[in-house]
């Protein structure tokens, strides 16, 4: 790198800021993690003017999707970027790349099994409208700024809050319980490791590619029963699993794989996606 560039990371204290920051300082940019209310304008304004980024990356939000809509979804999700985007217009010299965070819940329900960067979106929940909205948006800074728009399917890793499916699962192995209460374990989901997903954050900052919106996954369909399974034989234990509706959410999704195409191919020299099962075990070993 030949100067100092400073990377303005919004969401620092969060699950993925953790690994994203050592790999970013690796690489030697200077990593700013001020936080900042994100939904006051002018304390956003304040500390962009006086960090001057030539990068952000935008984590911050609401990550656990709510069973119920609320005014604080749309305030973090959708208008806090917005408040990031204005502030970046009162720069002399406006950040070489912007990365929001938006979400695979933006597609909602497909006709395809396989679900790539062209599909229509289609949100099915607040989560989803929240993120969709923020898209729109931001594309109307477009001409302005230079923005990069991250569809990250479902990923996990040590350290995630234990109320997301996987870690709950992993930390009931871990202390040995007896039962674990879920929803619909038929369900298939596109599972991705923390680690991989940091990696790929910090290649997409200086990229040049004429593309705008990348799919973050693993292109591979992973059930729960698999996941239960490989758990119960890594740990030599057997849970029982009871069913719980209040679990269920009417508007859950059977099936859900992201292709990662265009991403793999744009980013040439990204390791491919860890397999889900070395996730697991990793998570499992871990210190309780």
């Amino acid at each position: 790198m030949s100067k100092i560039e400073i990377v303005w990371l919004l969401g620092s204290n969060g699950f993925t800021a953790k690994y994203l920051v050592p790999i970013l300082q690796a690489k030697g940019y200077i990593v700013e993690t001020e936080e900042v209310d994100i939904t006051d304008t002018d304390k956003v304004e304040k500390a962009i003017l006086r960090i001057q980024p030539s990068y952000i990356i935008n984590l911050a939000g609401i990550s656990f999707v709510p069973d119920e809509g609320s005014a604080e979804i749309y305030a973090i999700n959708t208008f806090g970027p917005q408040n990031i985007l204005n502030a970046c217009l009162k720069l002399d010299s406006p950040p070489n790349k912007i990365i929001l965070a938006s979400s695979s819940h933006i597609y909602g329900e497909q006709q395809v099994e396989t679900i790539d960067e062209s599909c229509l979106a289609n949100p099915i929940n607040h989560y989803g409208c929240s993120k969709w909205a923020m898209e729109q948006i931001a594309k109307t800074y477009n001409e302005k700024l230079n923005i990069l728009i991250t569809r990250p399917f479902n990923y996990t890793g040590i350290g995630q809050a234990d109320y997301f499916l996987i870690p709950k699962i992993v930390s009931h192995f871990q202390k040995k319980e007896k039962i674990i209460s879920l929803g619909n374990v038929d369900i298939w989901r596109d599972f991705s490791d923390v680690r991989w997903i940091a990696e790929v954050y910090s290649e997409l900052l200086t990229i040049k590619s004429e593309e705008k919106i990348f799919n973050l996954c693993s292109n591979t369909l992973t059930s729960l029963r698999d996941i239960l399974a490989v758990m119960q034989q890594e740990s030599g234990y057997e849970i029982e699993i009871q069913l719980n509706p209040q679990f269920i959410r009417e508007a859950d999704l059977k099936k859900q794989k992201g292709s990662n195409k265009l991403l793999l191919h744009e980013l040439s020299r990204i390791n491919q996606p860890r397999n889900i099962k070395e996730t697991l075990r990793w998570m499992l070993h871990s210190a309780t």
